[in-house]
């Protein structure tokens, strides 16, 4: 029902060192959907349901306030924007109470991507399949808001360090907060457009105010903070560290606390058995997609892939067959996104996670036969059966050296690029021996995308015979 989560692993460090608290009273910053304080709840009661702390929330963006008023059982103070006269102008009639101007909120936060982007037939047809649903969902909705009770001892909408601040200093303190600055705004554009409502006054927060942020948490005597970076300036208080995939980004949790975790991803692989490319071997004419299981795919990428890429965790993965011999793999990724690429290109969008041919082989350029496959009609078919709905293109994210990648030159347009300031001190010591934070911050950041459809698997083969079916020079990468 609520947007986004904080990783289950990281909930259970947090039970753990939140169990051994006495305190009275836990402050929360950045509460978000309030993953946080819904994991607390579980915690600070008593079998008889009885509070053992008072837990008091914060944050700034319309959909929390008006979620942290509602959970801490303060008045909403917002209503329909009269001025609003889209299309999106019937939830007026809806809006009735708290728990009816929350409903809509919500609701309106699963179309913000369709309301506030470039209009297009696509994002048209899901609102208009949202209007005619919406007597169903809010009715479901309503229920589930209406029956929770407020939980929350106190709400303040306004900046986090200020709420450091003014908080009490033998109460607790929890933050764990954005990564990104200004991300959620945009997101919830859609919602402000609609409802009125009074937002809070605040300044932006950056990383030097969250490190001074985290510095004031330490003279408390419980405290717990998470960020997606190491701080070695910290590190006296780690506790605990969560990685969600394998080679995915870390999470670490600083507290003052004897219990200390670890949990990591256990990667479960299992061999293909399915014959591979040899390296004098030539591409013959019949090409396949083959549905690969997850365990496939791990073994596959840990194998082939650059290890120092971090990959997030795949949807759905296929292998690429030439007369049932595998020659190279791809993997989608229908996670949500902020990203929002319609005057780039042709949208909706699929995310190409990872792809890579098998190695060795005869071919200097076999990578580019996967991507051929990748955006073949026949991959263009499993992405939307993946979504169940349109998919028009595909793109995907490459670090290079160099301000191009000629894997994907050619093939795909290059959306936008950035260049990376460098390798990241740690300690003032450039990490040398880091070899992923060296990928990650060194050369260029480029973002690709290609439309997809434009070739059956058969055409895309031909078509790289004729163009790439090279055997000297260098590989490309």
């Amino acid at each position: 029902m609520f947007m986004g989560s904080i990783p289950t692993p990281v909930q259970q460090i947090l039970g753990d060192i939140v169990k051994n608290w006495q305190t009275s009273d836990i402050y929360i910053g950045c509460s978000g959907n309030f993953t946080i304080e819904r994991v607390l709840t579980n915690i600070t009661r008593l079998p008889d349901g009885q509070a053992t702390a008072n837990l008091h929330s914060n944050d700034v963006t319309i959909y929390s306030c008006l979620l942290g008023n509602y959970f801490s059982g303060q008045p909403l103070n917002a209503k329909f924007n009269e001025n609003y006269t889209g299309e999106m102008s019937f939830v007026k009639n809806y809006m009735k109470d708290g728990a009816s101007i929350i409903t809509v909120a919500l609701l309106l936060s699963k179309m913000a991507v369709y309301l506030t982007s470039k209009p297009n037939e696509y994002y048209k047809k899901m609102i208009d399949e949202h209007i005619r649903q919406w007597e169903t969902m809010f009715h479901k909705t309503y229920e589930k808001i209406s029956n929770i009770q407020p939980f929350l001892k106190s709400f303040f909408a306004g900046d986090v360090c200020e709420m450091v601040d003014n908080t009490p200093q033998e109460a607790a303190f929890i933050c764990y907060p954005p990564f990104y600055s200004g991300d959620y705004e945009k997101m919830f554009k859609a919602i402000e457009g609609i409802i009125d409502w009074q937002p809070p006054q605040y300044d932006m927060i950056d990383k030097d105010k969250i490190l001074a942020m985290f510095q004031k948490l330490t003279n408390r005597r419980f405290f717990m903070f998470g960020t997606n970076d190491e701080l070695p300036e910290f590190r006296e208080y780690l506790s605990g560290i969560a990685q969600t995939t394998n080679r995915g980004v870390p999470l670490y949790i600083y507290s003052k606390t004897q219990n200390r975790r670890i949990i990591l991803p256990n990667q479960k692989i299992a061999p293909l058995l399915v014959e591979r490319i040899s390296e004098n071997e030539d591409i013959s004419d019949k090409i396949q997609l083959i549905k690969l299981k997850s365990e496939n795919f791990q073994a596959l990428r840990s194998q082939y892939m650059n290890p120092h890429i971090k990959p997030g965790a795949e949807t759905a993965s296929y292998g690429v067959t030439v007369d049932n011999k595998l020659i190279g793999v791809f993997a989608f990724s229908a996670s949500p996104t902020l990203s929002n690429w319609e005057t780039h290109i042709q949208t909706p969008t699929m995310y190409l996670l990872s792809d890579f041919p098998i190695a060795p082989s005869k071919y200097k350029r076999l990578s580019k036969l996967v991507l051929y496959a990748a955006l073949s009609k026949e991959s263009q078919l499993l992405a939307e059966n993946l979504t169940r709905k349109r998919v028009c293109s595909l793109v995907t994210t490459a670090f290079s050296k160099n301000p191009v990648s000629m894997k994907y030159r050619g093939l795909f347009k290059l959306l936008n690029k950035s260049k990376l300031d460098g390798t990241r001190l740690l300690d003032g010591q450039a990490s040398s021996t880091n070899m992923s934070e060296i990928y990650y911050n060194s050369g260029y950041k480029l973002n690709y995308g290609q439309k997809m459809g434009e070739w059956t698997l058969a055409e895309g083969l031909a078509e790289w015979k004729l163009k790439h079916a090279k055997t000297e020079g260098r590989a490309e990468t």
